[in-house]
């Protein structure tokens, strides 16, 4: 009878697990992000950045912006950019129980790019639509941090070349820290006052 009756208050004083990730959860981080430029045959380094707002358990909307920092090229590449900056906006679906998320998403965007072109011996700089693909995990440790490891499929084309658009689609990987804030509180109402 005793040890029924102890392993009752102590089932009883424990907490459930906290679920992370619900309407109003507010998410950020910054990190160095290696990628791979598929037409142009570089490897090139990004310092990355997001913002995302969970609209519910399922979706969110995100803003990502990736900032060239350098690249390694070979002699087949066509075009060396000088400074680029990606920036895209989309929705993305998130999967998974309790604070171990997968998610997947779709963003539009634009590329601002100057670039060294070896045909004119000349700088050029080009501006274009563009648009990514995303897959990826989150693990949330704390109401305050998580940690991220995703893999973005970036799909752009630089126009106005001698001989023609030239793709510029790249696989950029990022992961890190992130941090992130609930925003909207959750108020628990015991009853209502008499009077």
């Amino acid at each position: 009878m005793f040890l029924l009756s102890s392993s009752v208050v102590i089932a009883q004083n424990e907490k459930p697990e906290e679920d992370y990730f619900k309407r109003g959860l507010l998410k950020a981080s910054a990190t160095i992000s290696p990628g791979k430029m598929l037409q142009n045959k570089a490897n090139s380094i990004y310092i990355s950045g997001f913002l995302e707002y969970a609209l519910n358990d399922r979706y969110s909307l995100r803003g990502d912006v990736f900032q060239f920092v350098d690249a390694s090229y070979s002699d087949a590449s066509l075009l060396e950019p000088l400074f680029m900056n990606r920036l895209y906006f989309g929705a993305f679906r998130h999967f998974g129980k309790k604070n171990l998320k997968f998610y997947l998403g779709a963003q539009h965007g634009m590329t601002f790019m100057q670039y060294y072109h070896s045909y004119n011996q000349g700088n050029k700089f080009s501006v274009a639509p563009s648009f990514s693909l995303k897959v990826g995990t989150t693990f949330y440790i704390w109401k305050y941090f998580h940690f991220f490891a995703d893999v973005t499929y970036v799909n752009s084309a630089t126009r106005g070349l001698v001989f023609g658009a030239q793709r510029m689609d790249e696989l950029i990987f990022s992961a890190g820290l992130g941090f992130h804030l609930n925003t909207i509180k959750n108020y628990r109402f015991i009853g209502t006052p008499s009077f």
